[in-house]
């Protein structure tokens, strides 16, 4: 009786298993291939973090919209290099000469937010490496 109970709560257990990775399918629409970010300053007028996120494999009827980065949510660009796409948002620490400069505070978990066929989905952000501070004259 003992096996029989443990191998239905097994079956259970593992048909539970396959909806999750069904619920989480939308993450195959591309290959995250790095991650950093890298703090920025020029001279005494300004600082900030660039935030890089490097994709293989993007499908096309994705649209990357906005990364959230330690509790920071800034819009993002995008560029082609071959086989693999950049996205890169740009989160000012200070006063910004940046015109039209925009952000948002949500407090959120680290994450890039996309759109695919009209909907709205978002991407964890995880193994962020630092590089070197940028010193701009």
């Amino acid at each position: 009786m003992k096996h029989m109970n443990f191998f239905t709560a097994f079956i259970i257990l593992l048909s539970t298993g396959s909806c999750i990775t069904l619920f989480n399918s939308e993450y195959d629409l591309f290959l995250v291939h790095d991650i950093y970010y890298q703090s920025w300053m020029v001279k005494d007028l300004e600082k900030g973090t660039d935030v890089f996120i490097e994709f293989r494999e993007v499908d096309e009827e994705v649209e990357f919209t906005s990364l959230v980065f330690r509790g920071i949510e800034v819009k993002v660009n995008s560029t082609f290099d071959g086989r693999k796409t950049i996205v890169k948002g740009t989160i000012n620490t200070g006063p910004s000469l940046i015109e039209n400069y925009e952000y948002e505070v949500t407090g959120a978990d680290d994450i890039i937010k996309y759109k695919y066929h009209g909907k709205e989905f978002s991407y964890p952000l995880k193994n962020i490496r630092r590089e070197d501070t940028r010193f701009i004259n």
